[in-house]
């Protein structure tokens, strides 16, 4: 019997440094790579702070991820989740804006692929109607 995490939150993990699934065992979170314990940090705010700073700095889905985090290991409700981590956010000058060109700059290779693709595409039937 095959049991699949159900998780899709990645964090960046304060022991082993690496970008790691959160997963869920007997009510404790864990990295799935170093199986560090995030369970204890309910007690050392600090230490959660600096986790969810973290996280918070790396971009991309990071405010939506700290606040899985913070949720899940101080079993508040995810509004309370949120809005915590918009606050440290704040409070340690994290702009959690998406602007234009952050959404521009990171689609950008997708972009240059796909006119790739519609230039090849152009060219062959040009080719093959000559």
């Amino acid at each position: 019997m095959v049991i699949m995490d159900k998780s899709t939150i990645y964090l960046k993990c304060p022991q082993c440094r690496e970008n790691g699934l959160l997963i869920e065992r007997q009510g404790k979170y864990f990295c799935a790579n170093c199986m560090y314990d995030y369970t204890p940090l309910k007690e050392d705010t600090n230490k959660l702070d600096e986790v969810l700073l973290e996280n918070l700095k790396e971009g991309g889905f990071g405010p939506l991820f700290a606040s899985a985090l913070y949720e899940r290991v101080k079993l508040v409700p995810p509004r309370e989740a949120t809005e915590y981590v918009h606050r440290l956010a704040e409070e340690n000058g994290i702009d959690l804006k998406i602007s234009k060109s952050k959404i521009i700059k990171s689609l950008l290779p997708l972009i240059i692929l796909l006119v790739v693709v519609v230039v090849i595409i152009i060219v062959t039937f040009l080719f093959i109607t000559s």
